[in-house]
């Protein structure tokens, strides 16, 4: 059994989800075998669905929102000529098409779905609709509006293609809905599609090449701790942040009770004045301290949130 994280550990780590478990089911093996205090996962998938499942374990779950927020990167492998009910290989067949579109033709279409653009939620899906989730309501044959969100598609890149299946690289926001959009490029080219599997290759920085198997995380002896576990520390997972360093013992001190020194912020305002977002406030010992919003204001706007260092 591998040991306990220690009280003031927190750190990322990062799975590579097997077929056949849900995101939570794949958090509470992590739990039982490290017993964090506390974990989380930063972007849900789907069962079917393989590959990067980024964890936030102690600590770091205070910081999950400046992980959840990184673009993702999938492979997903369309089959086209199919519909189902869930736009996915889980579906009920629900339409076919003998139609046949050739490469280029695939290629062409895939133009259009790339930028910013609303996307639809499926209808299978777990977003609330007056008060119950979309797929209960789809499950029993209720029609709703679905709800649009704003997504956006960085980019497409066409991998494979052997007709009926083709396997594209997506890069694109969070929220975004890989099977609707297997559906709709299915919808330009007139012959439907579905999507037949799908594997996140990353989530922001983090990898394949950083993931770890959960079965593997068994193997770890007694007293290998969470560090053996292959955690990242939150600095360095979080390193897509800028950073400004403190050091001294007593503007560190100041900081741990929840306060900035005025002159110490004051002479780091100007160099973050086109940043909207968080920075790190990192020590003289690269450890993380806080996480700092220069330009938050307003009452009850976020302005810093310390961590143990």
């Amino acid at each position: 059994m591998i040991d306990c994280l220690p009280p003031e550990a927190g750190g990322i780590l990062v799975v590579d989800k097997p077929e056949g478990l849900t995101s939570a089911q794949a958090t509470a093996t992590v739990k039982r075998l490290l017993r964090p205090r506390k974990i989380g996962h930063t972007g849900t998938l789907d069962p079917f669905a393989t590959g990067v499942l980024v964890l936030c374990l102690n600590e770091a779950t205070r910081a999950a929102d400046q992980i959840t927020d990184l673009a993702k990167v999938y492979l997903a492998t369309l089959r086209f000529g199919v519909e189902t009910d869930t736009l996915d290989c889980t579906g009920r067949v629900i339409a076919e098409s003998d139609r046949i579109c050739s490469g280029e033709t695939l290629l062409e279409a895939l133009v259009p779905f790339q930028g910013k653009c609303v996307q639809k939620v499926p209808r299978y899906s777990a977003v609330h609709v007056a008060g119950r989730r979309l797929y209960e309501l789809s499950r029993k044959g209720i029609e709703v509006d679905r709800p649009e969100r704003e997504v956006h598609v960085h980019s497409i890149a066409l991998r494979s293609f052997a007709w009926p299946e083709a396997v594209i690289e997506v890069c694109c926001s969070k929220g975004t809905y890989i099977r609707q959009l297997a559906s709709d490029i299915g919808g330009a080219l007139q012959c439907g599609a579905h999507l037949s599997a799908l594997r996140r290759v990353s989530v922001g920085p983090f990898d394949l090449e950083c993931a770890i198997a959960l079965d593997s995380l068994r193997d770890y002896p007694p007293g290998s701790g969470w560090i053996g576990a292959g955690i990242i520390a939150l600095n360095e997972a979080l390193s897509h942040l800028p950073s400004a360093e403190m050091g001294g013992g007593g503007l560190l001190a100041r900081l741990r009770n929840g306060q900035l020194d005025p002159e110490w912020e004051r002479e780091r305002m100007e160099d973050f004045s086109d940043h909207s977002g968080a920075v790190r406030i990192v020590t003289d010992t690269h450890r993380l301290a806080a996480l700092w919003w220069p330009k938050s204001v307003g009452a009850g706007s976020r302005r810093l949130r310390v961590f143990p260092f």
